[in-house]
């Protein structure tokens, strides 16, 4: 009993001080409307699909799994010949727990991408969403259905507790802004990725309007404005290799998480229509106070389609309740590109 105490507590201290109160991927580079709206509409292409699912901490009782899934997509709008508009839509649920605590979540973004010079790019983004949290009590058990009779756990007695709601709902508000330095001198009408390097600097700010999530009527339950600020970077090494490097730092009030990778990526064939890239990299989570786990990573894009495999090992001290095995995540994205001719800002590049 104390062993299991012990690792209750373990797993309380873990989770209040390493996770942010919303949905988060250790690949989060590759979740944009997660990571910031001003990112709608800054990839290679026309249109983007993209899903996530992570399955964490198995191991114990305490498991999550969270699912992500949204487009994004260009528009066209030939007058302007400075920038353009893109608009996307995220799908977001998380589930936690023998209480089944769950997330659902539906997003709508849109933002508009300005050249400033040949090289960079100045993006402003908004979000709007709505959400709807709930738990089951099914599978719960409280001191009040504790049977002295029989020295232990009665299901035909009363639990003792009088909850107002399962469930709640709110609307939520986020923007941000992105620079994206990418050069951009000529246009490609077609995509041959001879141009590969970019770097990505901006910030998202996520519950704008500090939506009340508590499932009383007592409004004492709103959630901090997170801060998401990161930087994505891709360096062109030669016709081959490239190497790149992925931060993201996530303020939710008291709540810090600090994430880390660096990998590389081998260019196996180039030709548009069979394109075949690989990529290997390594990444860190953690906080201030101690690290939470390290994610090995294995990338694979064939032509527009690219997908991605990554495990969490943990290293902190959950370890002896998890055993290291922090759990898997898997990124499946889809881009559509078209040939462009006479608009360049809908060429592949940008």
């Amino acid at each position: 009993m104390k062993r299991i105490l012990y690792l209750w507590l373990l797993a309380f201290w873990v989770v209040s001080g390493l996770q942010a109160q919303d949905i988060h991927f250790s690949q989060f580079a590759y979740s944009p409307s997660n990571l910031n709206p001003a990112l709608t509409g800054v990839f290679r292409g026309n249109t983007r699909l993209v899903a996530n699912v992570r399955n964490q901490w198995r191991a114990v009782p305490v498991d999550y799994l969270t699912f992500s899934a949204g487009g994004d997509l260009k528009i066209p709008k030939r007058y302007d010949k400075n920038g353009f508009f893109a608009a996307g839509m995220a799908f977001n649920y998380d589930q936690a727990g023998l209480s089944r605590l769950n997330l659902v979540n539906l997003n709508i973004s849109g933002s508009y991408t300005h050249q400033i010079t040949s090289f960079a790019f100045l993006t402003a983004g908004a979000q709007a969403g709505f959400s709807r949290r709930g738990f089951k009590i099914d599978d719960l058990t409280f001191d009040a259905q504790y049977d002295p009779s029989i020295s232990g756990l009665n299901p035909s007695k009363s639990n003792g507790e009088a909850f107002e709601t399962f469930s709640n709902s709110f609307a939520d508000l986020s923007a941000g802004i992105n620079l994206r330095f990418q050069d951009y001198s000529s246009c490609e009408i077609v995509n041959d990725l001879s141009k590969r390097s970019y770097l990505d600097v901006g910030v998202g700010l996520f519950h704008l309007n500090q939506p009340d999530q508590s499932f009383g009527n007592n409004g004492d339950s709103k959630l901090f404005i997170r801060y998401s600020p990161y930087l994505l970077a891709n360096q062109q090494i030669n016709d081959i290799v490239d190497v790149f490097g992925n931060l993201n730092f996530q303020f939710q009030g008291p709540y810090r998480e600090w994430l880390a990778a660096l990998g590389g990526r081998a260019y196996l064939d180039r030709t548009p229509g069979n394109q075949l890239s690989v990529a290997l990299s390594c990444g860190y989570r953690f906080n201030k106070d101690f690290g939470d786990s390290v994610f090995p990573a294995l990338e694979v894009q064939v032509d527009r389609i690219y997908g991605s495999f990554s495990y969490d090992i943990n290293v902190s001290d959950f370890k002896v309740a998890t055993l290291r095995r922090g759990g898997p995540e898997f990124t499946i994205r889809y881009i559509i590109s078209k040939v462009c001719f006479n608009n360049k800002y809908f060429c592949p590049l940008l």
